[in-house]
């Protein structure tokens, strides 16, 4: 067996360290070895996989009771990152003169697990809104999440991830539980909710603030909540809404005749696609403020129309879309989370453990993250090439330390039992 690891990463230490967790010692060393070995390994990222990452090692039974019975919250994990990477993109940002405003991005996803597997706490069997159509609905078996992604002055990064429970879930999994035990019911509005609420303490009053969203948490709940934190909203609506009683869909129609307004929106590879749009403005049902509502369209003769509404009224239909396009954030994450840093190959059972082994994989994402924030560069363009970097770092620390070994000892078979744990 080959492994890969010979010491902890300085760049993990050096994070953990800048976290300032409320964890103890052993606590600690277990989520940094979890958080190198999730970055380094390259196979289904199951926990005696992470173990075999390393020279030297605890059996992955630890890292097991670390998950299940630790006395420490995955809140002790997800708070104390989101916070810190904040604080470091809002300076960065001041320092550099980009704060201009920030983006908010809201969005869910499902990490796949296996069509058989059932005694897993986290998961169950959910609507799958990618893969359905409207006549031919399709479910999948596996962890659903929320996650916050925000932009500011150009960077990107995770602020929180939380795992998500059906209804019908949670009341099976307290049947078994005693009271002061159960698990609290929060649907995927109140968890994005909570995770504003989070956010709002930490954000300046000074900058403006985008919450974006597609249009399954277009809510009147959730746009006045966050009309109500002084905070705009950019969201995609559905054409069966109403804006000043009538279907969004009708006022298209209404407005066939009516010339539309070409604009150009950049991409984040810096491709630029043209859009036709028109611009409504009134009032949603349920909604006591006005809100514009932009009529968009890739060509003047496709037969439907995207629609996106914006609680800035004062903001102009290119840089509505421009702004809007942040959400691509929450998308690149869900492709770490899934294929590179493991979210849904956890084998642990109980919900708190679930919970935990989401806040270390965010740990993980969130160090890649930080490290692109200070070190970008032509090699470091994104948090693929940071994995990259650090998996690279390790080789070399681990070819190192072999090759000294053998010169030390002139035992060489001793060393390659050691470094290829030929042994077991």
């Amino acid at each position: 067996m080959l492994t890969r690891i010979l010491h902890n990463s300085p760049s993990v230490c050096t994070f953990l360290e800048r976290l300032d967790l409320a964890l103890s010692r052993p606590q600690l060393q277990h989520v940094l070895n979890l958080v190198d070995g999730l970055l380094v390994c390259d196979s289904t990222k199951t926990l005696a996989e992470l173990q075999r990452q390393f020279v030297e090692c605890v059996d992955a039974s630890n890292m097991a009771d670390t998950l299940r019975i630790a006395p420490w919250r995955a809140n002790d994990l997800r708070q104390p990152v989101g916070a810190f990477l904040l604080r470091e993109a809002l300076a960065q940002a001041r320092t550099t003169g980009k704060l201009t405003y920030i983006a908010v991005s809201l969005d869910d996803s499902i990490s796949a697990k296996h069509k058989s597997t059932r005694h897993l706490a986290g998961v169950d069997w959910h609507f799958d809104h990618v893969e359905s159509t409207p006549h031919r609905p399709r479910f999948k078996n596996g962890l659903a999440y929320l996650n916050c992604n925000l932009w500011i002055g150009g960077l990107a990064f995770t602020f929180d991830v939380r795992p998500y429970l059906r209804e019908k879930t949670v009341r099976r999994l307290n049947r078994q539980r005693p009271a002061e035990q159960r698990i609290s019911f929060f649907s995927k509005l109140h968890l994005a909710r909570l995770m504003l609420s989070a956010l709002q303490a930490l954000l300046p009053d000074d900058v403006p603030v985008y919450v974006l969203h597609d249009s399954w948490y277009a809510s009147a709940r959730l746009l006045k909540f966050t009309h109500r934190q002084n905070w705009h909203t950019l969201t995609a609506l559905k054409g069966n809404r109403k804006l000043n009683h009538r279907r969004l869909d009708q006022h298209s129609l209404t407005l066939r005749h009516q010339r539309y307004a070409h604009i150009r929106v950049t991409a984040t590879d810096g491709t630029q696609t043209s859009y036709c749009t028109r611009t409504l403005t009134g009032r949603l049902e349920d909604l006591p403020f006005e809100i514009r509502v932009i009529d968009s369209k890739g060509h003047p003769r496709a037969p439907r129309s995207a629609y996106f509404g914006c609680t800035d009224l004062k903001l102009e239909a290119q840089a509505a879309l421009q702004i809007y396009g942040h959400r691509w954030g929450c998308e690149t994450d869900n492709v770490y989370l899934h294929t590179r840093l493991g979210l849904g190959d956890f084998r642990v059972r109980s919900y708190e453990a679930v919970a935990k082994w989401v806040a270390i994989v965010h740990l993980a994402l969130g160090h890649a993250q930080w490290r692109l924030l200070h070190e970008r560069s032509p090699r470091l363009k994104c948090v693929a090439d940071v994995i990259r970097q650090h998996r690279d770092e390790h080789t070399r620390d681990w070819l190192r330390g072999a090759c000294q070994e053998a010169i030390a000892s002139g035992d060489l078979d001793a060393v390659m039992q050691r470094f290829l744990r030929l042994a077991e």
